[in-house]
């Protein structure tokens, strides 16, 4: 069963669901068609809605459509608090692997916020986001993160 709703902040933040597993989580200019069916989804929109309003939400029940290696990152990027940051290379070092890889593995993330790869930066900057840099920064103030 699909689901999806969106969220109108400076963007409208579109989400799909299938089965009980999140697919997809974007940021875009227009909304998509609402469909809630579940009570999986229903209070995913709440805890989506409630972060976006600027509260720490735990988002580590919510099942995320990654496999392999990808996984792994995504997994170990959950790990990452609200209000925290971590960096490229401390994700890669847990890992044993490069932070271009890491960086590889937050590109293919179908659920920013669910997965808050926004919280990982460069060691010398804000770094990448495959959703531009400017909703990272503004994901990153949410959550009170002084940027330079």
């Amino acid at each position: 069963m699909s689901e999806r709703f969106s969220i109108r902040w400076a963007y409208f933040v579109n989400v799909e669901v299938e089965n009980g597993v999140v697919k997809s989580v974007s940021f875009s200019d227009e909304p998509i068609e609402e469909d809630i069916r579940t009570n999986f989804a229903r209070k995913l929109k709440r805890d989506v809605e409630r972060y976006l309003s600027g509260q720490p939400v735990d988002f580590s029940a919510y099942p995320v459509a990654v496999h392999g290696f990808t996984a792994r990152v995504l997994e170990e990027v959950r790990k990452v608090g609200f209000g925290e940051t971590t960096t490229y290379g401390e994700i890669a070092r847990k890992l044993s692997t490069s932070p271009r890889a890491v960086g590889q593995a937050l590109k293919r993330n179908p659920a920013p916020i669910i997965i808050p790869c926004h919280r990982v930066v460069a060691k010398s900057g804000i770094g990448g986001y495959s959703s531009g840099e400017k909703i990272k920064r503004m994901l990153l103030e949410l959550e009170g993160v002084k940027l330079p």
